[in-house]
């Protein structure tokens, strides 16, 4: 019995070092209205995986980056150098698509407000489940920033 307890509490302290714990989670809970619109339901359920798979992601990258935040660029050898513009320029793509993905779901959600068959209650709770939602991008923006500023030598855009 003993050894079935160890065994246990080994298991369970395993997945708990793998369980990212300090990975912010959007949990919005739906209003009535919501949940009996399953069009709008769907739309805000998949604008909050979005967002949380952004939030997933961002704390993947920035572990990825750690040790990279304060080492002398020109003195890392060629590779790391390219490893580091490499993380960096996956992190600003992370959040370009991330960005595109969220203009189709304003445009959606445009078209949505636009429809005058979906009740004004309807469109009343899906604006505040979409602002619950910008809010929470915008933290992780705060937070986390759209760029690693890892590369000290960045291309410049064209």
């Amino acid at each position: 019995m003993k050894k079935i307890i160890l065994f246990v509490m080994m298991v369970a302290g395993l997945i708990s070092c793998n369980t990212p714990s300090n990975v912010p989670q959007l949990d919005l809970t739906m209003s009535k209205a919501l949940k009996d619109n399953t069009e709008l339901k769907e739309f805000v359920r998949g604008a909050m995986e979005s967002a949380n798979t952004l939030a997933r992601e961002c704390v993947k990258m920035h572990a990825k980056a750690k040790e990279f935040t304060d080492v002398d660029f020109d003195s890392l050898a060629p590779s790391r150098q390219e490893e580091l513009v490499r993380i960096d320029y996956q992190y600003v793509e992370m959040w370009y698509n991330y960005n595109v993905k969220h203009t189709s779901q304003t445009v959606q959600l445009m078209e949505y407000i636009k429809d005058t068959s979906i009740p004004q209650e309807e469109i009343a709770e899906l604006g505040k489940a979409m602002a619950a939602i910008n809010v929470f991008i915008q933290e992780l923006k705060d937070t986390y920033g759209e760029d690693l500023k890892l590369d000290p030598y960045p291309a410049p855009v064209q």
